[in-house]
């Protein structure tokens, strides 16, 4: 034809060497080999495609996945990278960072509290897990209530024992002492369920 009115297109030989200079379209990857986008590219005569660069096209995917190069062919691995994962073992949140299928011991399903075990399919309440963060923070409230209230106890008593207390102070240091008393007996096992006394004012 005395007029070409498309492109030349590049052709190759089975080594991968242009053996007729012209035009084509390929597939670029990033170091990881995935699909990073496609490209025209003018190749000439003895020359072979560029570095991380195929002619075969791969097909089109689901948002769910991805397009990797293998070395030999186009791979559609499962892409759930962004998808937030929880720890089957600590309930602990992380994002999918790599591609591929969720990881041994992660599901994207959410615990619904901090007291919440994986019983390999669902999250259950841990009652006795659950119990026993109340008694810890039982323990530790008593701990600080009892440390409050010895210390008011021992300013009011310097006053009475060196007989320079008034009679508000006298009847304070007793309220003080009931109620580090009252205190004293709560049974932390009993969390959540405490009346805890009301302090002296």
């Amino acid at each position: 034809m005395k007029y070409e009115l498309q492109p030349a297109s590049a052709v190759l030989n089975k080594n991968g060497l242009t053996i007729k200079a012209g035009w084509a379209i390929i597939y670029n990857v990033d170091t990881k080999c995935e699909f990073l986008q496609a490209t025209y590219q003018y190749l000439p005569v003895g020359v072979g495609l560029p570095a991380h660069a195929y002619l075969e096209a791969p097909k089109n995917v689901q948002d769910n996945q991805a397009i990797i190069h293998n070395g030999q062919q186009w791979t559609y691995p499962t892409d759930l990278r962004g998808t937030k994962i929880y720890s089957t073992e600590t309930g602990a949140e992380t994002i999918m960072q790599e591609v591929g299928e969720i990881p041994e011991g992660y599901t994207t399903i959410k615990p619904s509290s901090e007291f919440d075990s994986w019983d390999g399919e669902k999250w259950v309440l841990d009652t006795e897990k659950q119990h026993q963060n109340d008694i810890d923070e039982a323990t530790s409230q008593k701990k600080q209530l009892l440390s409050k209230a010895t210390e008011q106890i021992s300013y009011l008593q310097d006053a009475v024992d060196l007989q320079i207390a008034t009679e508000q102070e006298t009847q304070l240091l007793a309220e003080w002492k009931k109620y580090r008393a009252l205190l004293n007996r709560i049974d932390v096992q009993q969390a959540p369920n405490i009346d805890w006394p009301k302090q002296p004012k």
